[in-house]
């Protein structure tokens, strides 16, 4: 017989020594001894979808070179539409060109156009007398420039393709504002390492598609048959789970906090 059938979890009541709602410990009131051939599900998620296009140490930051040397530019976080976007980033840029002598004080010295049809942004010179280009991943790798490239913004705005320093506009491939296609739940201290992802990671219990845009809730209620993970013979009085990203990094909700069920079941003959 089960000691528990189901554990419902809701990150307002995590332990106090929690790092925040997407890095958190819950203890539960009574300790769980699971028995043999034990199986738990994952059903009843409820996120918000709080988190910004661009993120503080994510991907807020590019570097473009104009002159002599490489300048770095770092784009605020928030929600972005593709405009703003855009205008965000040229008056980044103009305000480090500026900064850094390679223009005079008057301003702006970098415009940005949307393109509807296409998703794209351009992000041209206004002086046609100086060149430039944005650098890519690729480039930044080659630069050394590790800061920039762990921050890089050039997944959102599709730059893989390296543009010669010149005076002809940057021209982004399609600005996908909602990069983040799943979001996973991991654990420690519930499972037995039963799944990998492609980076690595054994603690993943759920993955869940990000099927709201910014500002809904994310529901996720699908089980599968065959969809258990084994937890048997382990004793059940403090887990901690974490909300992470394909790239394994904790997803900041923003001070939202989220909830979700564990389902527990006996296994028999694999079903």
């Amino acid at each position: 017989m089960l000691p528990i059938k189901k554990i419902y979890v809701d990150t307002r009541l995590k332990a106090p020594d929690s790092r925040s709602d997407s890095d958190f410990f819950i203890d539960l009131p009574t300790t769980f001894l699971m028995p043999d051939d034990c199986g738990f599900y994952i059903e009843e998620v409820c996120i918000p979808h709080s988190w910004y296009t661009v993120e503080e140490g994510i991907n807020d930051q590019l570097s473009f070179t104009m002159g002599p040397s490489n300048e770095d530019v770092t784009v605020p976080p928030g929600v972005y539409s593709v405009t703003a976007l855009g205008a965000a980033i040229a008056t980044g840029m103009s305000n480090k060109a500026i900064s850094a002598g390679l223009v005079p004080g008057a301003g702006p010295h970098f415009t940005h156009e949307y393109n509807n049809l296409k998703q794209t942004i351009t992000i041209q010179l206004t002086n046609s007398l100086h060149s430039f280009t944005i650098l890519t991943d690729a480039e930044l790798k080659v630069d050394g420039n590790t800061a920039v490239l762990a921050r890089s913004i050039n997944g959102l705005i599709k730059n893989y393709t390296s543009k010669p320093v010149n005076n002809s506009p940057f021209v982004s491939g399609y600005i996908d504002l909602n990069p983040m296609r799943n979001v996973y739940l991991n654990c420690s201290g519930l499972g037995n390492f039963n799944t990998v992802t492609l980076t690595g990671n054994r603690n993943v219990v759920k993955k869940i598609p990000v099927n709201a845009g910014p500002g809904d809730v994310i529901f996720d209620q699908n089980v599968t048959g065959m969809d258990y993970l084994d937890c048997s013979g382990q004793t059940l009085s403090r887990i901690s789970f974490r909300l992470t990203d394909a790239y394994n990094r904790i997803v900041n909700l923003h001070g939202n906090h989220f909830s979700f069920s564990i389902v527990f079941s006996r296994v028999q003959d694999g079903k």
